[in-house]
């Protein structure tokens, strides 16, 4: 005979609930457990974890996990870039407080700034990537290029010769050799006051040796900045000789920028400006390299005592 469905439905459904009802029918859902049951569920899980001096029972994690980089950040959770208020000029300071950011936020930072139409600031803020960012070589790159962009594009930072900074771009030489190697000084100092953007006042001054150094070789030439007086400070002294006059004013300009990047490096908490690759011409590195920051900080410097 065949038992009706509405019947086995039922019986199942009973045998089910009665099983959890005799188990269950004295178990209390509301009610904590008690500070022992809790001291005894710890003691059991803490049992069956591995011995400390037993590292190998516990789970290996592949070398590739383990040294994996952490995650990046989602956006949400990134710094908030501020722009800084608008309605005040900007200083040659300004966005060094959040260089701790990273250069990546610098490089947004500057970004935005450049489609707000705040040209200035983007330029602050990319100058930021350079001398304070610590950038790897592409962020540089990156800001390097525009720097190049919107530096011709503004006026110079300070448009009044009054409050230029005044310093002394010094060399040494033979008495054949200076003849030559002043124009060219005068010419460097002029360059130097263009990149420093009106910053800096240079003037220029060659001390020729006696006889002809000619004779010997190459005539060497020594090159340093100092400020304005014997008073005042002054950078380490580097040397080249002259191989053709036609190569004099390269040299003078490369040995500057060894200058500046050196006493910049010792002299300031700030990465120094890049060096100079071998397709890079000099002139463009002076004025490219350097942060308007950075010629305001050497002008300062070379101003103080010994």
């Amino acid at each position: 005979m065949r038992v009706p469905l509405p019947l086995v439905i039922f019986s199942c459904l009973a045998v089910v609930g009665g099983t959890w009802w005799h188990g269950r029918r004295n178990t209390d859902f509301l009610t904590p457990p008690s500070e022992s049951k809790l001291a005894d569920i710890r003691m059991r899980v803490e049992s069956s974890l591995p011995p400390a001096d037993h590292p190998g029972d516990a789970v290996s994690v592949p070398p590739e996990i383990r040294n994996a980089p952490p995650p990046a950040l989602p956006e949400t959770l990134k710094p908030v870039i501020k722009p800084g208020d608008f309605t005040r000029p900007p200083s040659l300071y300004e966005y060094a407080d959040l260089a701790q950011n990273g250069s990546n936020y610098l490089i947004d930072l500057a970004v935005m700034l450049e489609a707000e139409g705040q040209f200035q600031r983007a330029l602050i803020a990319w100058e930021r990537v350079i001398d304070t960012g610590k950038p790897d070589e592409s962020q540089s790159s990156a800001a390097i290029t525009a720097i190049k962009r919107l530096r011709p594009t503004l006026p110079d930072w300070n448009t009044d010769p009054s409050q230029a900074i005044p310093i002394t771009l010094h060399a040494g030489t033979g008495e054949n050799t200076a003849p030559i190697l002043t124009p060219i000084l005068e010419e460097a100092a002029r360059d130097l006051e263009r990149a420093s953007a009106g910053i800096l006042k240079i003037t220029a001054t060659v001390a020729a040796g006696r006889g002809n150094l000619a004779a010997s070789g190459s005539p060497p030439v020594a090159l340093w900045l100092a400020g304005p007086t014997p008073k005042n400070r002054s950078t380490e002294v580097l040397s080249f000789t002259v191989d053709s006059p036609e190569t004099l004013p390269q040299e003078v300009r490369k040995t500057v920028f060894r200058i500046l990047r050196s006493y910049l490096a010792r002299e300031t908490p700030h990465p120094p400006p890049r060096s100079i690759a071998d397709e890079v011409p000099p002139l463009e590195a002076l004025n490219f390299h350097i942060s308007r920051r950075s010629w305001l900080e050497l002008g300062n410097l070379l101003n103080l005592p010994p």
